[in-house]
């Protein structure tokens, strides 16, 4: 455990342009923006504003603290408006607890629909059960407590929007993942097609990436980054998920060849299965040359794309070969030729010849 902590601390302190020190500078300056602005409109619980900029600005991604800032407002806005209803109430004699007994009715049944809101039902116990101070209005604590959320949401989004989480690199991240994850699952089968269980859990992993993938290229869409990202040829993340969708499908659809025909891998010759094993090899150090190149570092770009090739290159050989030694017009020839095509044009476009 101190050796793991050690590692994460030296990531955070050697890495400035990192998640994690945009994401500690983000809750300072977010603290910082939020006290400053309630300490100027001069409101007396300026501490609701921190907590509620805390709450949005360490939020995972653009999109949550959008989310959060926006259901913190609307529930703080329905528990003050509640509340000055009870404080009206209670001006005219009623018992504090008994109104805020039954303004917690509804307001408690909204946070059990949308948690989310739950701050109404805080903000109902801050206006009516917590007598003011002062000689002002009673009803002067449902407005501050609205300015103050108001203030700190506000704070929050602010550093949220010009402090992004750069969704785009974990995009990248998510790509890396999945190309490995899929050269690892078709060499499992071009080596043991009758693993069952480490496929599936290869194919899971790799579906659970695209998924990921996906969320971060839309979450990416709402940073506003992704539009100029696809004129870079360091950044075609747009252009490789539909590829990556193709390679699954190839390792779908040559898992299905094996257990499709359960004699097929005892039909095969031992030159055949030598070459297939060469395949496999090839395939597995393309995907993980191609994983480098899909890396969000781009500092090694060129070599890693050379690499890539070079790899492929390889790939394309060893495949003839496995071909050219097995029969002819078989479902395993054709699928080894669709990875080929495949996995040449992912290399291709991530050389930035896609468009040529």
């Amino acid at each position: 455990m101190p050796l793991a902590a050690f590692h994460a601390l030296r990531r955070f302190t050697f890495q400035p342009g990192g998640a994690e020190v945009r994401r500690f500078a983000r809750t300072l300056i977010g603290c910082l923006l939020s006290y400053g602005a309630a300490r100027l409109a001069t409101l007396p619980e300026l501490y609701w504003a921190v907590i509620t900029t805390l709450i949005v600005v360490t939020q995972p991604s653009l999109n949550q603290a959008l989310i959060t800032g926006r259901d913190q407002i609307i529930g703080a806005v329905i528990g003050a408006t509640l509340g000055v209803l009870g404080l009206l109430a209670v001006v005219r004699g009623a018992a504090p607890l008994a109104v805020f007994a039954i303004g917690l009715v509804p307001l408690a049944a909204l946070a059990a629909w949308r948690p989310t809101l739950r701050l109404a039902c805080v903000t109902l116990v801050i206006v009516v059960l917590i007598p003011a101070t002062g000689t002002g209005s009673p009803f002067e604590r449902p407005i501050d407590r609205v300015l103050e959320i108001l203030i700190g949401a506000g704070a929050a989004l602010v550093v949220a929007f010009l402090m992004p989480n750069r969704a785009i690199n974990a995009a990248h991240d998510r790509a890396g993942e999945i190309v490995r994850a899929l050269g690892e699952l078709i060499a499992l089968y071009l080596r043991k097609p009758g693993d069952a269980r480490t496929a599936e859990g290869l194919h899971r992993r790799s579906a659970a990436a695209e998924q990921a993938l996906d969320d971060a290229i839309t979450e990416a869409g709402r940073e506003h980054i992704l539009v100029p990202v696809k004129r870079s040829r360091e950044n075609v993340i747009d252009k490789v998920v539909p590829m990556l969708t193709r390679l699954h499908r190839d390792a779908l659809f040559l898992g299905q060849a094996f257990a499709g025909d359960t004699g097929l891998a005892g039909r095969l010759t031992v030159i055949t299965r030598e070459a297939l094993g060469e395949t496999a090899d090839a395939i597995d150090a393309l995907a993980k040359a191609l994983a480098a190149t899909l890396d969000a570092d781009k500092r090694w770009q060129d070599e890693n794309v050379k690499a890539a090739r070079a790899a492929f290159e390889r790939l394309r050989q060893v495949a003839d070969q496995a071909n050219a030694s097995m029969e002819k017009n078989t479902v395993l020839s054709f699928v080894l030729n669709l990875l080929v095509t495949d996995f040449g044009d992912l290399v291709t476009t991530v050389e930035g010849k896609g468009d040529h």
